[in-house]
């Protein structure tokens, strides 16, 4: 957390500029000469197509009733209320899903639409590295971006960003495991090298599951169909003691050929019968 008396420092990230050119008219936020910032709210705009710029021009021109401190699009970024000021962004007239994140205490990025609704994956990107940022700024660790870096949805029940807004979003986790790569200084990849990566992570992880699970397999194969004969380099390390024993008191016998036939199963049982001293009293 940090306490911002003053306007942010980063005027660039991800070779994008953040302009401060037009401002929000003071209408739609609360002045604040300093503020406790825990938290960062990411949101969409919800328009078919608007851009960055768009959005500042329209909460500049007049008494929006809300507003955004930062709006994101494919490649710009304006900041329309200063950090210092509380955004009317996060409330609503529902109930808060979230115990502490409010206007006051948080800072809200506004993601920008393409044509059908949709945030592309490019603004994503851009809000990644914009956050990460914004991370930095105010303390906020890749060990602790699942607590303070939150959607909209996640402080009152607003489909916003609709394309995140369910409880398990695929989307948000990739949004989120994004900003913690750029905190830890893991990755310089796109959004698109990024989730091409997960993908082939993904990948591997099921191919080992199934290796696991054909291991798993053989070992029931060699367990239920394994003959054991002789007490050699073929029985198992943990059997032979046992089995030895077994034989020296008579209890396990071979064949005319000399061939023990015990199974996995038998193993086990001899192994058992081992441990309770049943040979000892055999012998007595």
């Amino acid at each position: 957390m940090r306490t911002i008396n003053d306007d942010f420092p980063i005027k660039q990230f991800n070779g994008i500029d953040i302009d401060t050119s037009i401002q929000s008219s003071s209408a739609n936020y609360y002045t604040y000469s300093s503020r406790l910032v825990k938290f960062i709210v990411i949101h969409y705009t919800g328009n078919k197509k608007d851009t960055a710029k768009a959005n500042a021009t329209y909460f500049h021109n007049g008494s929006r009733g809300s507003s955004a401190h930062l709006f994101t699009d494919d490649d710009s970024c304006y900041q329309s209320v200063a950090l210092n000021n509380a955004a009317w962004a996060v409330g609503g007239t529902k109930v808060y899903k979230h115990a502490e994140c409010r206007n006051i205490n948080s800072i809200s990025i506004e993601m920008c639409c393409s044509g059908n609704s949709i945030v592309s994956e490019k603004t994503i990107n851009n809000t990644a590295y914009l956050c990460a940022e914004l991370c930095k700024y105010i303390g906020i660790t890749a060990d602790t971006v699942d607590i303070f870096v939150l959607r909209h949805y996640d402080v009152w029940d607003k489909q916003c960003p609709a394309q995140w807004a369910t409880e398990n979003s695929a989307g948000w986790t990739t949004f989120k495991e994004k900003v913690k790569a750029i905190l830890r200084n893991e990755e310089g990849l796109t959004m698109e090298q990024y989730n091409e990566l997960k993908s082939l992570i993904e990948k591997q992880a099921a191919e080992i599951a199934d290796l696991k699970n054909t291991n798993k397999q053989l070992v029931n194969v060699v367990q239920t169909t394994m003959v054991y004969d002789f007490n050699d380099d073929n029985m198992p390390d943990w059997a032979r003691k046992a089995v030895q024993a077994a034989m020296d008191y008579g209890a396990v016998q071979g064949d005319e050929n000399g061939r023990l036939g015990l199974s996995y199963k038998d193993l086990r049982a001899i192994c058992r019968e081992y441990r309770c001293g049943l040979y000892e009293k055999l012998l007595e």
